[in-house]
């Protein structure tokens, strides 16, 4: 099915509606087409990734998705079928710059979204992300392929459970993103989250470092977002927030390499 037709399917048109079709670039392990109709707009994704080597759950995203769209975090799902590969979600806009992301406002205002994802009550059927598992399942990959160099090494995998555990131990399990970062942040009716695939029950502190290092955020950054966040209503993250930026880091450099070997 080719993403014109998606969209016509989950909107209930003909193809005689259909305005344009244009690849979203920024999809790293997806293929993204925003598909404009004579009344509406649509983003078709067709999952491209190695899921199990890149640690993606399907169904437990799916049920995600049903839960933020509801809550107002995400965007509205048409159509959502993993055994096709294929998820078809209103448009919301264009997402945040990087310039958007670094105002004193814009951090607020992201402290504040977080705090009310991470007070849903999480549906059934939703995974726990295991972060020590995670970092074992990327790194079998890289060592399979004879790859991955010092991320592989027994220091990087001992300092990484050590912060696994740490995180495991005294965060509470909360429904996280854990990929937080400016092109998945859409202004629409209020700020929202899209892509994720790689969400689930976590330690919030998690998303937090995903937010600080994605947007290389300095010290006063990363205070005025602990702060907002503390002030929305959140639990303070405590000296397990530099765990959690350290193995955020790291996971994702793990994650990056596995993308590579699993291109080839």
């Amino acid at each position: 099915m080719s993403p014109a037709e998606a969209a016509c399917a989950a909107l209930g048109v003909g193809a005689a509606e259909i305005v344009s079709v244009e690849p979203v670039k920024h999809g790293l392990t997806n293929d993204s087409w925003l598909v404009r109709t004579r009344t509406a707009a649509v983003v078709v994704r067709i999952s491209s990734g190695d899921e199990d080597a890149l640690r993606i759950d399907r169904a437990s995203e799916a049920t995600i998705l049903r839960a933020v769209a509801a809550a107002n975090i995400g965007a509205p799902v048409l159509v959502c079928a993993p055994q096709r590969r294929l998820l078809v979600t209103s448009y919301l806009g264009p997402p945040w710059s990087a310039q958007d992301a670094a105002f004193e406002e814009s951090i607020r205002r992201l402290a504040e979204l977080l705090y009310r994802l991470h007070a849903l009550q999480p549906p059934q059927g939703v995974r726990i992300v295991d972060l020590a598992e995670t970092v074992e399942g990327y790194r079998r990959t890289l060592e399979e392929h004879g790859a991955g160099g010092d991320l592989v090494s027994d220091s990087m995998r001992a300092r990484a459970q050590a912060a696994a555990a740490r995180l495991r131990i005294e965060g509470e399990l909360r429904l996280c993103h854990n990929d937080v970062h400016h092109l998945n942040l859409i202004e629409s009716d209020g700020l929202r989250l899209i892509d994720w695939e790689y969400a689930g029950l976590g330690d919030p502190s998690f998303d937090l470092a995903s937010v600080c290092v994605y947007q290389q955020h300095g010290h006063r950054q990363r205070e005025a977002l602990l702060s907002a966040y503390v002030a929305a209503g959140g639990s303070p993250a405590g000296s397990r927030f530099e765990a959690a930026l350290w193995l955020f880091e790291y996971v994702r450099d793990l994650w990056t390499a596995c993308r590579e070997v699993s291109r080839r």
